[in-house]
C-alpha cells in the first residue's frame, strides 16, 4: 500500500462518487477506480458499496477512513514540526471570508512571524465553498469561514471565534433607514442585494426566507462585501451582510432583522495535513475571543 492509494481511497470516500474525486485528483475516472480495486484486493476486503449513483462506504471502509485520516495526519505534523525546527522558510496560506471583520488576522500574523521570523505567509480572500475545499485539499492550511449552524464538514478541526445575525443595510434615504428593526416579511416586496447563489454565504439567507415562509424578491447578486455595499449604497436594493460589517460601512445603515439567520465563523484546518504552525496560528485566532 503506498500513499496515494490512501489520499485516493479518502477523496472517494469525502465526494461519495468516483468522477468528482477524479475530477479533484486530477487523474483520469478509470486510473482512480483501478488503483481503488488495487487496495482492496490488497486488503481483502471491499471499501465502497457501488451503485449507478453515489458511492457508500462499507464497515470496513468506515475503519480505513477513520485510520487513514490518522496516519495522513501523524505523518503531515511529522514533517512540519521538524521543519518548524531549522531555520528553513516554513510557509503558511491562509484563505479567509473578506467579511470576517471582527478577527485581527493581521495582528494574528504578526504575533507568528514574531515567533518564527523565516515563515512566508500568503492570505487569500475567498468564500467560504472556497475555503472549505481549499482546506480540504491542503492548498490552504488555515481557513477562516462563516456557516449556518450544521454547514461545517465534521472532518475539520475547528476553533468557532463568534456568532452574529444577518442584518438589512440601506442607503441613508431609503424607507427603512429610520427603523429600529425589521422582520423578513417586510423584505417581501423589496429588492435584494445578496452573494451569489449557490454561496455558503446566501445558504443562510436562503434557509432563513424559506423557514419563515416569505418569498424571496427580485435579488442582485454579488460576490464580495464591497461590492454589496456599493450596489445597496446606490439605491439598488437592501444588502443582507453579517450585522459586523456596519462598522467598516459607516456609509449605509444597519438595520436588526429580528428573525434573522446567524453564522458561525470559526477558524479550520484539516487534521490530516494541519501543521504545528496552522494550530498555533488558530490559537493566535482564538486568543483574541477569549480575553
Amino acid at each position: 500500500m503506498e500513499l496515494r492509494h490512501i489520499r485516493y481511497a479518502l477523496a472517494v470516500a469525502e465526494d461519495r462518487h468516483f468522477s468528482r474525486a477524479a475530477a479533484r485528483l486530477h487523474v483520469s475516472q478509470s486510473a482512480l477506480s483501478a488503483q481503488i480495486r488495487d487496495l482492496e484486493k490488497e486488503l481483502g476486503v471491499e471499501l465502497f458499496n457501488r451503485n449507478s449513483r453515489n458511492v457508500g462506504l462499507t464497515a470496513a471502509g468506515e475503519v480505513f477512513v477513520a485510520r487513514s485520516r490518522e496516519v495522513l495526519g501523524a505523518m503531515s505534523r511529522l514533517v512540519s514540526d521538524v521543519s518548524a525546527q531549522s531555520n528553513e522558510q516554513v510557509r503558511l496560506t491562509v484563505g479567509t471570508i473578506t467579511s470576517a471583520g471582527r478577527v485581527d488576522v493581521g495582528r494574528a500574523l504578526a504575533d507568528l512571524t514574531r515567533r518564527h521570523p523565516a515563515i512566508n505567509v500568503t492570505v487569500r480572500p475567498y468564500g467560504s465553498e472556497v475555503v472549505i475545499e481549499g482546506v480540504r485539499s491542503g492548498a490552504i492550511d488555515v481557513g477562516i469561514v462563516g456557516l449556518a449552524a450544521g454547514r461545517l464538514p465534521k472532518s475539520f478541526a475547528a476553533a468557532p471565534l463568534w456568532s452574529e445575525p444577518t442584518a438589512a443595510f440601506v442607503a441613508p434615504d431609503h424607507p427603512f433607514a429610520q427603523a429600529s428593526s425589521i422582520r423578513l416579511e417586510d423584505l417581501r416586496d423589496h429588492t435584494l442585494v445578496d452573494f451569489a447563489s449557490g454561496s455558503e454565504a446566501r445558504v443562510q439567507t436562503d434557509q432563513a426566507f424559506a423557514e419563515s415562509q416569505v418569498p424571496r424578491g427580485k435579488t442582485l447578486e454579488a460576490n464580495s462585501v464591497d461590492l454589496i455595499c456599493s450596489l445597496t449604497a446606490n439605491g439598488l436594493g437592501v444588502g443582507l451582510l453579517p450585522q459586523s460589517m456596519s462598522a467598516p460601512h459607516p456609509e449605509l445603515v444597519c438595520i436588526p432583522i429580528t428573525d434573522a439567520p446567524h453564522r458561525i465563523v470559526h477558524a479550520i484546518t484539516e487534521p490530516a495535513h494541519s501543521s504545528a504552525l496552522a494550530r498555533e496560528f488558530v490559537e493566535l485566532l482564538a486568543a483574541q475571543f477569549t480575553t
